[in-house]
């Protein structure tokens, strides 16, 4: 009977590991993402006012590991784009890291974070509140 409660103690151990090292792989896949984000914010800055809009005007940007020479609206396009589906990812990811970190503490048998599900209010949920609540 004490090897089967063994096994057990180790399976939990395993697995207690090996979302340990998701939750840290998560985090650095969310580092490097919002390296990205940053950059691509950079990006779009430097394009919308180092180069103003001129009829026709190309400019250099990097796609990938290529230097391509595109016109302005679509090298601004493309780098909103791009920065719209590394926030969608950013987001995923923090929502599957959430999940992985619940998991772990249950593993462990500890409480639950408080507010660590919280989500931020929509714009609709903040406008509604702000209609609601008399101003002064």
């Amino acid at each position: 009977m004490a090897t089967s409660s063994g096994a057990k103690i180790t399976e939990i151990l395993l697995e207690t590991e090996r979302v340990g090292d998701r939750v840290l792989a998560l985090k650095q896949e969310l580092i490097n993402l919002d390296r990205r984000r940053q950059e691509t914010r950079e990006a779009i800055r430097t394009v919308q006012k180092n180069f103003p809009d001129r009829d026709g005007q190309k400019v250099w940007i990097t796609v990938g590991s290529m230097l391509m020479k595109m016109p302005r609206g679509k090298a601004l396009e493309l780098l909103e784009k791009d920065a719209a589906q590394i926030e969608a990812e950013i987001g995923t990811l923090r929502t599957e890291q959430k999940v992985l970190v619940s998991r772990q503490r249950d593993l462990e048998h500890e409480t639950p974070l408080r507010g660590f599900d919280l989500k931020p209010l929509s714009r609709a949920e903040l406008s509604a509140i702000g209609a609601a609540v008399p101003r002064v």
